[in-house]
């Protein structure tokens, strides 16, 4: 992980200050930082839910064994109840015994006094039959009551763990997903910068002239042209200065495929009213048409990828506020985007 870290800063670092010092390309992986940061918090999340998985088996586990010893407690007194009540059976059978010799003496000296002595031994008998199943239905249901906590808490640990588990097989899922995304996005993004080499080398002439400009910004790179050699003032057809580059960046846009590029035409604030161009949004639109239909003279290049749109004055790359800044934004861009690698 420490060495991660230490390729991504030294990437970062190599991204921000040294190679933007080469023909105006910019370089911010941060796509992939944010993969990579996301990784990095769901193997928190995952360590998290694990450590939650663990206490809260352990304290089912707790739970349990206190249940199950309350259980083995009742029945111990159960046990021990009923010795008792085998004792006090015992005292009264004694005692029913001795009621009985009694009995056998005043029988001979009276019926009432017998009669008296044996409703005495029924009472007796009921009252100590009474007394043990009334003890013996309270052990019981509390037991009873016991076993079903313990039935219910287990099923509801039973859930709760599934989920977890279920949980922490996503996130592993999606770990995994992301380390193949990461991998992914970082062929991406050497694809790129050796597709930005190359223009970089193919038009280092027209660069160190300031006549094109290239840039590699986010997820795109974008080749601006200068109008001074694409364009006559209010004209949108391409002058000869700027075809020869246009099929470089041709050829070397057929290297690469997977790509889809979009040409952009931009102004300045200016207004045009003419025959041809009724305001700044058709002269832009009719501009980025000409390098596009310039660029498909190569048959290489599949025209599926390809599209051409104009915004006018209204995405200016500085203020209009004077000549130079104006012929800065009087350009057209042709936008590279690769191929994306996530959906």
């Amino acid at each position: 992980m420490k060495t991660n870290k230490i390729i991504i800063l030294f990437f970062t670092v190599f991204c921000i200050y040294v190679i933007p010092l080469k023909a105006d390309i910019i370089y911010f992986p941060s796509e992939y930082n944010a993969l990579y940061n996301e990784k990095v918090a769901l193997e928190l999340e995952l360590k998290t839910l694990k450590r939650q998985f663990s206490n809260e088996k352990a304290a089912f586990e707790t739970r349990r064994k206190e249940l199950e010893s309350k259980i083995e407690n009742l029945e111990d007194s159960l046990e021990a109840e009923k010795k008792n009540r085998a004792g006090e059976k015992s005292a009264y059978e004694r005692r029913i015994a001795e009621l009985e010799k009694v009995r056998d003496i005043l029988k001979r000296t009276g019926s009432e006094k017998e009669k008296q002595l044996i409703d005495e031994n029924k009472a007796l008998q009921k009252k100590c039959k009474e007394e043990s199943d009334r003890l013996r239905k309270e052990l019981q249901d509390e037991r009873e009551s016991y076993i079903r906590e313990i039935a219910e808490l287990k099923k509801k640990y039973d859930s709760k763990i599934s989920e977890l588990e279920s949980l922490i097989s996503n996130l592993n899922s999606e770990l995994a997903e992301i380390k193949k995304l990461s991998e992914s996005q970082q062929k991406e993004l050497d694809r790129m910068s050796a597709q930005a080499n190359e223009l970089e080398q193919q038009l280092s002439e027209e660069i160190e002239r300031g006549e094109i400009r290239l840039k590699r910004l986010h997820e795109k790179i974008i080749i601006n042209i200068d109008d001074r050699i694409s364009f006559d003032s209010g004209s949108s057809s391409l002058k000869k200065d700027v075809m020869n580059a246009l099929e470089k960046v041709a050829n070397i846009l057929s290297n690469y495929p997977e790509n889809r590029i979009v040409i952009e035409g931009h102004t300045d604030n200016v207004p045009i009213s003419t025959k041809k161009f009724r305001d700044n949004w058709q002269l832009s639109s009719e501009r980025a048409l000409a390098v596009l239909n310039f660029l498909l003279k190569n048959t290489k290049l599949d025209p599926v990828r390809f599209s051409a749109a104009g915004f006018g004055e209204y995405q200016p790359i500085v203020s209009n506020d004077t000549p130079e800044n104006k012929a800065l934004n009087r350009r057209v861009d042709i936008v590279v985007i690769p191929r994306l690698s996530r959906k």
